[in-house]
């Protein structure tokens, strides 16, 4: 794989010549074109690259007025900035305006492939953070079916996967940091998106560490503190945790009418609606899920029974044919567990019946079981019914 790199130069053609040299002398660097510094913004829009390489010859204020505007345009690019000879000044303030190497004419043969390395490593890296990142959204649409039990318990057995966050996206009545017994310092209004470079340290920074392999976002503190986030930034936010976390657990509130909650739900790999096999419950969750799969795919979207218990069999054929939906996964009544884990800020134990199915469930999303249902002997691709609405039309 190859950084396509757009060289940006306003001095004379032998210098512009000499930085193209170099660049074609990188089996890592692929040159896709020079502009005036006057062009530069739209050329990036056009053609995309990776590594934008300033040279700063024959006006260094003005390259480094450009460095700046750029790196603030473009956050997610690499920048080389080059000048004739290392001044000590123009190098601190290149590097303080985000450049990932300065490069003087003196050293710039020798310099340059570890230069080149340092950004293919990190590229890599990140590269591979934001494949790994799998963002799971926790909605139910009726109250008081144990969403945030849900939420922290499932993120604590996804943790033994990999690292995992969760963000408590009911702003005005989130219980996460309760349900684990922690006290935030930090929480979602903390943040200030107009004077922050919002980045994986920034987020790390607000979040409260449960333990080493689970941290939280914690939702504001005072309703007052809501106002302020919009949902740009909650996109910008569930990015960012999806770069630096394997799982991003979030609780969502129940108002649909709430943009946060739809991009969230839009941003999020899988939705879990959660619901129970009583008649007002099934009812919201079939409103919702009519909705919903007008929206997203069956792969995307799953459904929950939670405190699922026993019932007769043609009361539970009328729930579920009620349902119209095929269920992921029954999550059996422990109201003793869900006390006590809720009561004493802990993750419910493996031997008991929440923990059992949490970690069901933590292994499907991890890969260890099979993620979703199908019928019995159906080997196709795709997303199936259960075998029991196999019958069913």
């Amino acid at each position: 794989m190859k950084l396509t790199t757009l060289l940006v130069c306003d001095a004379g053609l032998d210098k512009r010549q000499t930085i193209e040299d170099l660049i074609h002398s990188q089996n890592n660097l692929a040159l896709i074109g020079t502009v005036a510094g006057g062009m530069a913004r739209e050329q990036i829009a056009s053609l995309h690259p990776k590594l934008v390489w300033i040279e700063l010859s024959p006006a260094p204020v003005r390259g480094l007025s450009l460095l700046a505007e750029l790196r603030e345009a473009y956050p997610q690019l690499y920048f080389f900035v080059s000048y004739e000879v290392p001044d000590p000044e123009l190098i601190r303030t290149a590097y303080r305006l985000g450049a990932s190497d300065f490069l003087d004419a003196e050293r710039w043969r020798t310099d340059l492939p570890a230069a080149v390395q340092s950004i293919m490593l990190k590229h890599q890296s990140e590269s591979v953070s934001v494949a790994q990142g799998k963002v799971v959204a926790i909605f139910s649409p009726t109250g008081g079916i144990g969403a945030t039990t849900i939420t922290t318990n499932l993120a604590g057995y996804l943790s033994k996967h990999g690292e995992t966050a969760i963000v408590d996206l009911d702003l005005q009545f989130g219980m996460v940091a309760h349900y684990l017994n922690l006290e935030p310092s930090f929480s979602l209004s903390t943040i200030d998106f107009s004077h922050t470079n919002f980045d994986a340290t920034y987020l790390r920074n607000l979040m409260t560490k449960y333990d080493d392999k689970l941290s939280i976002l914690a939702a504001p503190p005072e309703l007052e503190d809501i106002g302020d986030i919009y949902a740009a930034q909650i996109q910008e936010i569930l990015n960012t945790a999806k770069s630096e976390f394997k799982y991003v657990v979030v609780d969502l509130p129940k108002n649909l009418l709430d943009e946060r909650a739809i991009a969230s739900l839009d941003f999020a790999d899988h939705v879990l609606v959660l619901t129970e096999y009583n008649w007002s419950a099934i009812l919201n969750a079939r409103k919702c899920l009519d909705t919903f799969k007008a929206h997203y795919n069956q792969e995307k979207l799953l459904l929950v029974i939670n405190r699922s218990e026993w019932l007769p069999h043609d009361v539970l054929s009328e729930c579920r044919a009620n349902l119209n939906y095929p269920v992921f996964a029954e999550i059996p009544a422990d109201a003793k567990t869900a006390k006590w884990v809720n009561n004493q800020g802990q993750i419910a134990p493996g031997h008991t019946a929440l923990g059992k199915a949490m970690d069901s469930i933590a292994r499907r999303f991890a890969g260890a079981e099979k993620l979703l249902l199908t019928a019995e002997g159906d080997k196709a691709a795709g997303f199936k019914l259960p075998g029991i609405f196999a019958k069913r039309k």
